[in-house]
């Protein structure tokens, strides 16, 4: 099932002019979002990064937090009942002819995609396979991954090679051969007990499900850290798993020719569980 709200008109479809910059040249930004139990989970701190990632392009944003979020509710009651993966997109918009250069009249657009998802979260008991490719995580120097940009070639040409290597999904290398994140999810390992993630510094995406899980473990005191990890200390974790907003937790088998002795591994399961709490309390206090 899919439904769309361009600039507040909601409709099966949608079209945008070929001289708009988000086709032209990624020159968009965007989030996504699921909805749990119907109530889409985390939106303020969606709508905030979207904020900072537009910022980060020198794009303005028309719209109030309020305003998108009204237009997002909308487009849900305008959906069958369910659960949803929501992707919010804001182009930088449409000039009269093509240029680099933004035109001083060029106006962005809002565009809310709704496509349906299963309407139960569920943990993989397979987990996922990945490859550690050649192609390397962009430089923050150069577009600084932590903005959710619609320019995604690095992370579609790391995936593909992954695929036709055999494997799932890529892990990708900073220039300093450090671990910074998958294609669209960040990374985590259990070594020795402790949780590790990589920290945002090497490159990578302040992902909303990632500062969930932070602030569980804190709260569990559960051992954790934010550590520069390397694909040399793969062999020493117990476990792994990915973290994003709409699969939340997928256990990870294997990253290149090392398995993980647990898939999915105790702490990974509990964690999923934790998650799900944190996602109840959000819908009874919605």
């Amino acid at each position: 099932m899919l439904l769309c709200n361009l600039d507040g008109v909601i409709t099966p479809e949608a079209s945008i002019s070929v001289l708009d910059r988000g086709f032209l040249y990624g020159d968009s930004v965007y989030e996504v979002i699921r909805t749990y139990r119907g109530i889409p989970f985390a939106l303020p701190e969606h709508l905030a990064r979207l904020r900072a990632s537009a910022a980060y392009l020198y794009m303005r944003l028309p719209w109030s937090d309020e305003y998108i979020t009204q237009e997002v509710q909308r487009t849900l009651a305008a959906a069958p009942a369910g659960e949803y993966y929501i992707r919010i997109v804001v182009t930088r918009g449409g000039d009269r002819r093509i240029g680099l250069l933004p035109e001083p009249t060029t106006q962005p657009r809002l565009l809310i995609v709704l496509m349906g998802i299963p309407p139960e979260p569920t943990l993989s008991e397979q987990g996922i396979r990945l490859a550690i490719p050649k192609r390397q995580r962009t430089s923050t120097a150069a577009l600084d991954p932590a903005a959710k940009t619609g320019n995604y070639l690095n992370n579609i040409l790391a995936l593909l090679e992954a695929q036709q290597a055999g494997f799932e999904d890529a892990l990708l290398l900073n220039a300093q051969g450090q671990i910074t994140e998958a294609t669209t999810s960040n990374f985590w390992i259990v070594r020795g007990g402790v949780v590790e993630t990589p920290p945002t510094t090497v490159g990578m995406l302040h992902g909303i499900t990632r500062g969930t899980l932070l602030q569980i473990v804190a709260d569990l005191g559960i051992p954790h850290r934010e550590v520069i990890l390397t694909p040399q200390d793969l062999a020493e974790a117990s476990e792994g798993f990915l973290s994003s907003s709409v699969r939340l937790l997928m256990p990870i088998r294997q990253v290149n020719e090392v398995i993980f002795p647990a898939c999915p591994g105790p702490v990974t399961q509990q964690l999923w569980r934790e998650l799900l709490a944190v996602m109840e309390k959000a819908v009874a206090a919605a």
